[in-house]
């Protein structure tokens, strides 16, 4: 593999980890909007979000935090690539892939929570919302 072609993939999966991060990051505070939100309604203060724009966003949220694990997973296996390609040790690399499955596991897990519950009245979103998944 011609050096290159070798620093562009690098830079392909570095700059794919650091927009990953930064969306990431995003989802966390739209995670933090929701739950202080709930901790408003849970001390009948005023809030700022409705019941069902609270369920929107974490859904759409839950969503997307798939679609990030997926991104991740598929830097992962570039990862994995790149290291074969180049005659370097790929286990720990295997380990990450495998850890990236159960993450996406987890949270379509969450997701299907999320998505179940949408249309139940009592639904609380603190209850389920969890900023890592």
């Amino acid at each position: 593999m011609n050096e290159q072609k070798l620093t562009n993939q690098q830079l392909f999966i570095i700059d794919g980890q650091l927009v990953g991060t930064i969306l990431y990051i995003i989802s966390l505070i739209i995670s933090i909007i929701v739950i202080v939100n709930q901790r408003k309604r849970a001390l009948n203060q005023e809030e700022f979000l409705t019941n069902e724009e609270s369920q929107i966003i974490t859904l759409i949220n839950k969503i997307f935090i798939v679609l990030l694990i997926l991104w991740f997973l598929y830097l992962n296996y570039k990862s994995y690539q790149l290291a074969k390609d180049t005659n370097q040790s790929t286990s720990s690399l295997k380990s990450q892939i495998f850890a990236s499955f159960l993450s996406l596991t987890a949270a379509l897990i969450t997701l299907y929570v999320v998505a179940t519950d949408f249309n139940n009245t009592n639904f609380q979103t603190a209850e389920i919302e969890n900023p890592f998944i």
